[in-house]
């Protein structure tokens, strides 16, 4: 997956060198022209295989090619679109914000939705309404910024003490290739997630899928031949009337060549200290 990271130096492993310059003056070795031909051959016969399996893709609603989602402006519940400039009123200051990436943005009423839950009950935006809700985007494999965040998300949730119960925390699916219920189930073995009653985590038809990761801004790119996926991440804090008012940016290191995503503890708690300030804020002000 995608993120905004910060790696640690050192962190990457020292790859072999080569002397590109070297190989390039020795010039190219010579091709039997025999093989030439069989290669233009099997070439033009995956050419048309790739165009049709990518068709087929395409019609079942999985794109290999990433989505052509631009950074939102989020809409509001009209059609009309937010200009740029009605976005986002203004960065907040301090070094916790600057930290979240945290951007006020104008109270436009945020897109509704009705997706399913990790318990296969249907869960509605409009049914939250008198609730703070914190919105997130990750994979049910939990195999990408999934465990920074859930735990950030947990300890968010302890943080809020008795306003907690007037917060929910929504985490919407973005996996292409498992949008059951049953794909969800790598968030719930691997986080504490499941067992707050104030958090779920959504997915749904993937036409449905794609029209919210389109709104909300999340480019998700899907890998057919090793079934990976890539997506950026964002976070919004919407009023108890169901109104945009802060955006954050969640982020995590990437540990290679694994492939996993951390964090150090201190930076967890920060960024979790974040999410239940300024949701503890909306919370109070409901």
């Amino acid at each position: 997956m995608t993120n905004t990271t910060h790696p640690s130096p050192g962190s990457l492993p020292v790859e072999e060198s080569v002397d590109r310059a070297a190989a390039f003056a020795a010039g190219p070795s010579r091709i039997p022209r025999k093989f030439v031909h069989w290669v233009l051959a099997a070439a033009a016969v995956l050419g048309i295989g790739g165009a049709l399996l990518e068709h087929v893709l395409t019609e079942a609603g999985i794109n290999p090619s990433p989505p052509s989602v631009t950074t939102p402006p989020p809409r509001s519940s009209s059609t009309a679109a937010l200009s740029s400039s009605e976005e986002h009123e203004a960065t907040v200051p301090g070094t916790l914000p600057a930290l979240m990436g945290l951007a006020q943005m104008t109270p436009g009423l945020a897109r509704p939705f009705s997706l399913t839950d990790e318990h296969g009950k249907a869960l509605s935006l409009t049914d939250e309404r008198g609730k703070v809700v914190v919105l997130t985007f990750f994979d049910g494999r939990c195999n990408d910024i999934c465990p920074v965040l859930a735990d950030e998300i947990a300890q968010a949730d302890a943080k809020l003490g008795a306003l907690a119960t007037h917060v929910i925390f929504l985490t919407i699916n973005t996996d292409p290739a498992a949008t059951a219920v049953s794909g969800l189930e790598g968030v719930l073995e691997n986080t504490r997630l499941a067992r707050l009653s104030n958090w779920h985590m959504l997915t749904g038809p993937l036409i449905e899928l794609n029209t919210l990761w389109r709104y909300y801004g999340v480019t998700v790119a899907f890998d057919t031949d090793t079934r990976s996926v890539e997506h950026n991440d964002v976070m919004y804090f919407l009023d108890a009337a169901g109104h945009f008012r802060y955006s954050a940016t969640p982020f995590a290191n990437e540990r290679r060549p694994s492939g996993t995503y951390y964090l150090p503890s201190a930076q967890i708690r920060e960024f979790a200290n974040g999410i239940a300030t300024y949701a503890g804020q909306l919370a109070g002000k409901r």
